[in-house]
């Protein structure tokens, strides 16, 4: 695990940063060709250690609160770009579902990615959606797709590792086939169940119960006034979508096809999945307009503009996008309080963060990252150094691999806490080994957290939400 991860690090962390930079379109595709092709490997190493885990039965699980309505609207807006372009992907979450579990996210996510990584991957056009609502004492989550489907005498191997439903689907497709045997796995081992509903030809659907009782009921939003009017198919998932959030959220809402006009029905705004039809509607609609597109399918600046007023969102839509998406665009004045606000206040900083990290690469890697994320670095080169650099500065935070030569980061740990003169600085662990064992043995050394190796800039700026909050100063 440490001999793959550090270099996997070190190149994803480089790619990340190059796609912050000037990049024309085809660099900017190459690289993020090269990055997504990264993350595949991550994904696979993690699924191989998992069925390791199982089998020496070591899988522990996390029973937190979290949000998971958001975890699948968060997984299914990372994977769209898995999506053919003619596949509408949707979340349709129950509108009562709670705000908060109980159960272990990151395993839940793995059950989740998986599943709809392997519905987009089988499925060239029509839908793919993920459902999620109460079942019994716990939750079900489905995935819908109008794929080829599985033939009955597949489906009973399925679920096995290295399995998948027919030679011919590896050629075409590609994949381990680790995916749904790992998903199988996690929904046993939280005590749940994995069904499968399918035939040849005519999609797939998959029903995980999973036993994550309620923490927290849902609250709802503050309620919008005004009337949409959706101009879309009434099979697609933008309609069944907008028909279950937005009578909740107090809007007026129809659904008119393509072909129909819009004289005199006056709505305050407009949403479609048709860019079609936005020059047809214009001269006769002076709404504002939510053009809803797949992924990397942006109308050009120069369309946008002589269509204005006109936003675009890329599906899958989250509810809360949507919301504030329609809350702008129906109390403009809003955003003119919300503007002078952001004007008054200066930058947000964050502090002083202590890297403690001897491969050169991956130093550069979490620098560029944590100077984007507005801290001050100073970089050490092992344990040593590091009690050093306490010396002699003030440090908001440590991020500190654990394996360097003269001394390691468990050691460099025991000695900061030893000493009893930074009780309340925060350790992070930086680590390759992605064994359980891993996490207990960093905090028995003093530790405040864990992150590892390879992680993305999203992962790190949760972490330094969480230990090192950014201040405004006014």
């Amino acid at each position: 695990s440490h001999e793959i991860r550090t270099p996997l690090n070190g190149l994803l962390g480089m790619i990340a940063l190059s796609l912050d930079g000037p990049l024309n379109a085809e660099q900017q595709q190459q690289l993020s060709i090269a990055h997504d092709s990264g993350k595949v490997l991550v994904e696979l190493l993690n699924d191989i250690l998992d069925l390791s885990k199982f089998d020496a039965g070591q899988l522990e699980l996390e029973h937190i609160p979290f949000d998971l309505g958001s975890l699948i609207e968060d997984t299914a807006n990372l994977l769209s770009q898995n999506a053919a372009a003619s596949v509408e992907l949707t979340c349709l979450i129950d509108p009562h579902f709670p705000a908060l579990v109980l159960g272990d996210p990151t395993r839940v996510r793995q059950i989740v990615s998986n599943l709809l990584s392997n519905a987009l991957k089988f499925t060239r056009f029509g839908r793919v959606d993920v459902r999620l609502s109460m079942f019994e004492d716990g939750v079900r989550i489905e995935v819908c797709d109008t794929g080829i489907g599985i033939a009955q005498d597949a489906q009973v191997k399925i679920f096995q590792p290295f399995t998948q439903a027919g030679a011919g689907i590896t050629r075409q497709f590609g994949g381990t086939g680790l995916g749904l045997a790992l998903t199988y796995n996690l929904c046993e081992v939280m005590q749940g169940r994995l069904t499968i509903s399918s035939e040849a030809g005519f999609g797939s659907q998959f029903c995980a119960d999973l036993p994550l009782p309620c923490h927290t009921r849902a609250l709802a939003p503050a309620t919008l006034q005004g009337k949409v009017i959706a101009i879309t198919a009434a099979s697609s998932g933008l309609a069944e979508l907008l028909k279950s959030l937005l009578p909740g959220w107090g809007l007026e809402y129809q659904q008119r096809s393509i072909d129909d006009s819009l004289i005199g029905l006056d709505p305050d705004v407009v949403i479609t999945d048709c860019p079609e039809c936005l020059f047809v509607l214009r001269p006769t609609c002076t709404a504002p307009i939510l053009l809803v597109t797949a992924y990397g399918s942006f109308l050009p600046s120069e369309e946008a503009s002589a269509l204005a007023p006109l936003q675009q969102q890329a599906r899958p839509l989250a509810r809360n996008a949507l919301y504030q998406t329609l809350r702008r665009m129906l109390q403009p004045e809003i955003n003119t309080i919300n503007d002078a606000r952001l004007d008054a206040l200066s930058p947000r900083r964050r502090g002083r963060v202590l890297l403690v990290e001897d491969n050169p690469v991956n130093q550069l890697v979490a620098k560029g990252m944590l100077g984007k994320l507005g801290c001050e670095v100073i970089v050490a080169a092992h344990g040593g150094e590091a009690l050093d650099q306490l010396e002699h500065r003030e440090f908001d935070l440590v991020l500190m691999d654990c394996n360097m030569p003269v001394m390691d980061g468990y050691e460099a740990s025991r000695q900061i806490r030893r000493s009893g003169r930074w009780p309340q600085l925060p350790i992070v662990a930086l680590t390759a080994n992605a064994m359980s064992e891993e996490r207990e043995r960093c905090r028995a050394a003093g530790m405040s957290d864990y992150l590892a190796k390879p992680f993305r800039r999203e992962e790190l700026a949760a972490l330094l939400d969480l230990w090192m909050p950014t201040t405004t100063v006014l």
